[in-house]
């Protein structure tokens, strides 16, 4: 493979690993945002009060924490595909 061939190369992988890097990073925040509103969630689970003479009203914090848990699912798929994807332009590199 002749010398620019193989700086073009570089460049498109070098390329493509930054696109896949701002995905990462993204997936990363939906992940920390996530896991901050899950703690939030938790924490009103946690603290609500409980009287004997009614039901305590969880269910808010409940769906919040269903909602999240999604929301957490889908990050860490686009971090594992991201991941997958970064494998792809390495290998191309070897």
């Amino acid at each position: 493979m002749s010398a620019a061939a193989q700086v073009s190369r570089g460049a498109t992988v070098s390329a493509a690993t930054d696109k896949i890097s701002g995905v990462s990073q993204s997936a990363l925040g939906g992940m920390q945002s996530s896991l901050k509103a899950l703690d939030a969630a938790a924490q009103k689970i946690a603290t609500a009060p409980v009287r004997r003479d009614e039901p305590t009203d969880l269910a808010d914090p409940l769906v919040d924490a269903l909602v999240v848990q999604r929301s957490l699912e889908a990050s860490a798929e686009v971090m594992t595909r991201a991941d997958d994807a970064l494998g792809t332009p390495l290998d191309a590199l070897v």
